[in-house]
């Protein structure tokens, strides 16, 4: 289900769609408003959902697990053109085991010699995030050095449950997501929180708060993608941790994992039954979808009206470099 907030005012004249595009078009106040929708109503949704997928985070590659008969099948493939990949990155792997009711641990694995490294018997945590340098790994109930402890328990959060964690790519960030939508912001060290981002996720049903379901850094580490278990998604800035721009238009199923390109022009994100989404990102991109929306540059007049807080700009004059 789409899910769109407005701005506290009343919609005026109903709902127009534009010829010929995926674009919702609603008047509210004195203001149109343009929802592309091309990514929720034409994404390649499949009846079969995944059991699991997840992004590597480079962005690189997809991983899916898929059940079949009485197994499971695992699949990697590349992100750009989705192509089956044969070979699995990365040398360990750190899992978390429900090994009977209330009893959980943890494990350490050579992927390289299919081998047990290490067991973290006093892990307590189902949300893992290892730390670029693989020194550290961050649960949603507690603190590990790799790769064979000390275990520490850990408080990330303001008294909810964290539901996503991420590392900034240098490990100088941490990110800890909670069920109640809020962001948790930490330094590397996991010793000073930086800051809380607020949650601005539109109210889901019944009033229900939307948690966060997957979170990730760009490679600069400047700015934060946050994504909910009803399908929302932004972009954050992380130094004035403000948001930018509004939500991403996505299927609207909860989003299970998210990574960006390694020039962070284009963000992934991974859900049930539409394993693959690609958003680009960059200014020069929106600037494209806003002049081919508009047809035309807007008149020093025109920008005055609508923008009279910025200086004039003809951002869509093909004639000039922008």
């Amino acid at each position: 289900m789409f899910r769109h907030p407005l701005n506290g005012q009343l919609l005026y004249g109903g709902l127009a769609w534009d010829p010929g595009l995926p674009v919702l078009r609603y008047l509210e106040g004195s203001t149109v408003h343009s929802l592309d929708l091309g990514a929720a109503l034409t994404a390649p949704w499949s009846s079969h959902p995944l059991d699991n997928a997840l992004l590597s985070p480079d962005g690189g590659t997809l991983a899916t697990a898929e059940r079949s008969g009485s197994g499971y099948r695992f699949q990697l493939r590349d992100t750009h053109d989705g192509h089956l990949l044969r070979t699995l990155p990365g040398r360990t792997l750190v899992a978390s085991r429900t090994r009977d009711l209330g009893h959980r641990s943890g494990e350490v694995w050579n992927t390289a010699r299919r081998s047990r490294a290490a067991m973290l018997n006093d892990l307590d945590s189902i949300h893992l995030a290892v730390r670029p340098d693989g020194r550290l790994l961050a649960g949603d109930m507690d603190l590990t050095e790799l790769p064979s402890g000390p275990v520490t328990r850990r408080t990330l959060s303001q008294g909810e449950q964290i539901n996503a964690l991420a590392f900034s790519p240098d490990g100088s960030r941490m990110a800890a997501g909670d069920m109640t939508g809020r962001v948790a912001l930490w330094d590397g060290t996991l010793r000073h929180r930086t800051g809380v981002l607020p949650n601005l996720f539109p109210a889901a049903l019944g009033d229900t708060p939307e948690a966060v379901n997957a979170l990730a850094f760009s490679p600069d580490g400047s700015t934060l993608a946050v994504a909910g278990d009803s399908g929302t998604l932004q972009l954050w800035d992380t130094a004035t941790q403000q948001p930018l721009g509004g939500n991403l238009t996505t299927p609207g199923e909860p989003i299970r994992s998210l990574a960006f390109s390694s020039d962070s022009a284009t963000l992934y994100a991974t859900s049930d039954h539409t394993p693959l989404q690609r958003y680009p990102i960059t200014p020069s991109h929106a600037i494209t979808q806003a002049c081919t929306r508009t047809g035309t540059t807007l008149t020093a007049a025109q920008w005055h009206l609508y923008i009279p807080d910025a200086p004039y700009h003809p951002v869509c004059d093909t004639r000039r470099p922008h």
